[in-house]
């Protein structure tokens, strides 16, 4: 298989190279980034004659065009996805190649899904938001439904703490911004982010205690009512260690884009923001942190008559880079193998939960990061509480 990683040279994109240079059945791997020299040093670094590099502006028709040539998957980490996603969907629709994606922007994800009809007439699988959350997230989801005569009601939520890179904090930034959209009682309805009406208290097992969540902007309340029937409610939301910085920065509404002019310049609210956190990260995280970031999903529906509620839980010390990279990775190698078939736009929930996470699985959890596994409990009509899998032993290293 030929494998092109568009951003393949950025913090995401490379934690997919190096899983891709290690799968035996991709003979080629093409690092396209706009940053060429970036590239190079990535591909020096992981030092594999499989890896090619070259040049790559997205927004440049020939360039992508020449990018893409012969690839059996293309792999997309170039954000924003908002503003960048659509030129390489249809650059790889018009040249019938099949596509995986981390998107997590809801607008770039309703406009995806708008190129379903084009990527069934060319025989391609552009699958979009295949990271943690979405992604993941996304997964479980489908393993709860799967569960059930009748899922009514699944909420998504991801935990991560501090340390957010530009590219994060700008995408934080614009799923906090203004109104936000949500799934609820059967249709498609605008919230508030970040309110407390929307808050979603977890218990989660030591050593990360109870989490606090709260709506804002993603991809499920998009995707999962489209491919999971009859789902009346779908929610997403985020816990942060920034939690009351970026509550105060959306209530003051410096998420906007337009420019205001301060002395003689002109300086974008959201420029400033990033610029300004990065600057100071005590803000980013003024509790400290336990290094963990979580993914909760909880699906509540009938079964035989009886109201039943599934919780999938995992916790990881993992990057993330690698949290939302590899499930990319694992899934466009799955595309490239025909393991995953639908043509047109689809979500995570789309595929097999089985054969991704069994995939996943294979890649071995670094010597003292912290893995819970997957935890899942099932909460009866009667309260009762079920566990399904306790999941591994969690240890936090003793700090050297």
């Amino acid at each position: 298989m030929r494998m092109v990683v568009i951003g393949g040279a950025g913090d995401m994109g490379s934690v997919a190279v190096e899983y891709l240079a290690k799968q035996p059945e991709c003979r080629e791997i093409i690092v396209a980034d706009y940053d060429y020299q970036k590239a190079a040093q990535l591909q020096s670094h992981l030092g594999n004659n499989r890896i090619a590099i070259k040049e790559c502006d997205v927004t440049n028709r020939t360039s992508l065009a020449e990018a893409i040539a012969g690839a059996t998957v293309v792999l997309n980490f170039a954000g924003p996805f908002y503003r960048l996603a659509h030129y390489v969907i249809e650059a790889v629709i018009e040249s019938g190649i099949s596509y995986v994606d981390i998107c997590d922007d809801y607008d770039a994800t309703r406009k995806i899904l708008e190129y379903d009809d084009d990527a069934k007439k060319a025989g391609t699988t552009i699958l979009t938001g295949m990271g943690a959350s979405p992604g993941i997230t996304n997964i479980y989801a489908r393993m709860g439904a799967n569960l059930l005569d009748q899922a009514e009601e699944i909420h998504t939520a991801w935990a991560t703490e501090g340390g957010e890179g530009s590219a994060v904090l700008f995408h934080l930034l614009h799923s906090s911004a203004g109104k936000i959209p949500g799934y609820r009682d059967g249709a498609y309805q605008d919230i508030n982010p970040m309110h407390d009406d929307g808050a979603l208290t977890v218990d989660f097992p030591a050593p990360l205690g109870e989490v606090t969540f709260y709506d804002i902007g993603h991809p499920e309340p998009i995707t999962i009512p489209r491919f999971i029937n009859g789902v009346k409610t779908v929610t997403n939301k985020g816990a942060m260690g920034s939690l009351k910085t970026v509550r105060s920065i959306v209530q003051a509404e410096l998420w906007r884009e337009e420019p205001v002019k301060v002395g003689n310049h002109l300086i974008s609210p959201n420029d400033f923001t990033v610029s300004f956190l990065q600057q100071n990260p005590h803000l980013l995280n003024p509790g400290g942190s336990t290094g963990l970031g979580a993914l909760y999903v909880s699906v509540q529906g009938n079964k035989n008559g009886e109201n039943l509620k599934y919780e999938f839980i995992s916790i990881s010390s993992a990057s993330m880079g690698e949290g939302t990279s590899l499930p990319a990775a694992v899934a466009s190698v799955l595309l490239g193998l025909g393991k995953i078939k639908q043509p047109g736009v689809i979500a995570p929930e789309c595929l097999n939960p089985s054969i991704v996470l069994r995939q996943l699985a294979k890649n071995p959890v670094p010597e003292g990061q912290v893995n819970s596994g997957l935890i899942i409990r099932l909460t009866r009509e009667n309260g009762e509480i079920d566990v399904i899998s306790p999941g591994k032993p969690m240890t936090i290293p003793a700090a050297k």
